[in-house]
C-alpha cells in the first residue's frame, strides 16, 4: 500500500510545483498591470527553471541524510514563503524575482527531487511508465493554474491575489502530500556503491544526455514562457489563449505516459528522437501556417505532447545507464542542462521580441534548436561510458 500512496502522493506534488508551466498567464497579466517588459517576465521564469535543477544537486545529497518526507516540508515552507513575497510585492520585480524565481525555484528544486525518485524506487521493472506518472504530475500543474486563474480574475481579483492564493494553497498541499513519501528499505541493497560525480561526468552518454535535455527543454520554454504573448499577436480570442495553456498541459501530461511506455518498447534514445522531432515539427508550425483559433489549439496541442517526452525519456535512460540506486546522483547533473536552458530559453526569446518586435525569430530559433537536439538522437544510444 506504501508504494502505491507514494506514488499518488509524488504526482499532487508535481501536480503543484508544475503550476510554472502556466506562467504566460502570469506574465501576461504582470505585462499589462504592473508594467513588465517581455524578457523581465521571461527573467523571472528562466531564474525558476534555472534555480531548482541546480538544488536537485544539493537535495540529492541530502536524500541520503534526511527522510524524504522532509525534503517534502521544506518545499511547502519555500513556495509558500517565495509566492507570499510575490504577491504583496505590490509589482516590485525584485521581490517577484526574490519570491519566486529564487525561492519558488529552490522550493521546486526540493519538491521535484523527492516527488521523482521516491516513486521510482519503488518499481524499479517499470522505470518508464512510473517516472511518466511523476513527472506527468509536473506536466498536467498548468492545467488547474490555468482554471484557477481564471476563476480568480474573473472575480475582480488581480495577479497580486493570484499568487497568495497559490501561495497559501499549494503550499499547504505539498505540506499535507509529504506526509505520504515513504521511503523503500535499504535491505534492497539500493545504497550500494554510488557513482562518483568525478566518474560519471565523463562518459560520453552523460555528456549526451546533459546537451540532449538542454536543446530540448530550450526550445519548450522559450514557447511555454510567452505561449500566451504569442497568441495575442496572432489575434487569437483571449478565451482560446487560455484554453491553449489548458491543452499544453493536458498534452504535456499525455506526453510524458505515453513516451514513458513507448520507451519501454523501443527504447529512450529513439523516443528522445521522436519526441524532439514531433516538438521540432510543431513549433515552426507557429509562423508556417496561418494561424486560427483552432489550429492554434492544434499546434500547441502537439508542441506540448513533444516537449513532455524530454521529462521521462532522459530520467528513463539515466536510471537504464546507471541504476536507479544513481538516479537521484546522476539526474540531477543531468539536469543541469535543464537548467541552462532555463535561463538562456525563455531569455533568449523575451529578448529577440523586445528587439525585433515580433516572435518570428524566437520561434524560428526554437524550431531549429529542437531540431538539432533530435538529430543527436536520431542512432540510438551504444552503451559507452567511455
Amino acid at each position: 500500500m506504501k508504494k502505491y500512496l507514494t506514488v499518488i502522493a509524488a504526482f499532487i506534488i508535481m501536480l503543484c510545483l508544475g503550476s510554472v508551466y502556466a506562467w504566460s498567464l502570469i506574465a501576461s497579466e504582470l505585462i499589462k498591470t504592473h508594467g513588465f517588459s517581455a524578457s523581465q517576465t521571461q527573467v523571472i521564469f528562466g531564474t525558476l527553471i534555472g534555480v531548482f535543477p541546480l538544488t536537485m544537486i544539493y537535495v540529492g545529497r541530502l536524500g541520503k541524510a534526511l527522510k524524504h518526507r522532509i525534503l517534502g516540508y521544506i518545499s511547502a515552507l519555500l513556495f509558500f514563503t517565495g509566492y507570499l513575497i510575490a504577491g504583496i510585492s505590490k509589482g516590485n520585480f525584485i521581490l517577484v524575482l526574490l519570491g519566486i524565481g529564487i525561492i519558488g525555484g529552490i522550493s521546486t528544486g526540493f519538491g521535484y527531487w523527492v516527488a521523482l525518485t521516491s516513486p521510482v524506487k519503488w518499481f524499479p521493472e517499470k522505470k518508464g511508465l512510473i517516472t511518466g506518472i511523476a513527472a506527468g504530475g509536473f506536466g498536467l500543474g498548468a492545467l488547474i493554474m490555468s482554471e484557477i486563474s481564471e476563476a480568480v480574475f474573473s472575480c475582480g481579483f488581480d495577479v497580486m491575489s493570484l499568487l497568495k492564493v497559490f501561495g497559501i494553497g499549494y503550499g499547504l498541499a505539498i505540506f499535507i502530500f509529504s506526509n505520504f513519501l515513504f521511503q523503500i528499505s535499504n535491505k534492497t541493497g539500493l545504497n550500494d556503491d554510488y557513482v562518483k560525480t568525478s566518474e560519471f561526468i565523463k562518459h560520453k552518454i552523460f555528456k549526451k544526455l546533459f546537451l540532449g535535455i538542454f536543446l530540448g527543454t530550450f526550445a519548450g520554454l522559450l514557447i511555454i514562457g510567452s505561449l500566451k504573448i504569442i497568441g495575442e499577436k496572432f489575434n487569437i480570442l483571449n478565451h482560446f489563449l487560455v484554453l491553449g495553456v489548458v491543452v499544453f498541459a493536458i498534452t504535456n501530461f499525455l506526453g510524458r505516459l505515453i513516451w514513458g511506455g513507448i520507451s519501454d518498447h523501443i527504447g529512450a534514445s529513439f523516443s528522445i528522437f521522436l519526441a524532439l522531432l514531433v516538438q521540432s515539427i510543431s513549433i515552426f508550425l507557429l509562423i508556417i501556417l496561418k494561424l486560427s483559433n483552432i489550429s492554434y489549439l492544434i499546434v500547441t496541442a502537439f508542441i506540448g505532447f513533444g516537449f513532455g517526452g524530454n521529462f521521462v525519456l532522459f530520467a528513463k535512460e539515466t536510471a537504464q545507464v546507471y541504476g536507479i540506486k544513481n538516479l537521484g546522483i546522476v539526474y540531477p547533473y543531468v539536469f543541469i542542462g535543464y537548467a541552462i536552458a532555463g535561463i538562456a530559453g525563455p531569455t533568449s526569446g523575451g529578448l529577440l521580441y523586445d528587439i525585433s518586435g515580433t516572435y518570428f525569430y524566437s520561434i524560428a530559433l526554437a524550431g531549429f534548436i529542437s531540431l538539432l537536439g533530435s538529430m543527436l538522437f536520431l542512432k540510438n544510444f551504444y552503451i559507452n561510458r567511455k
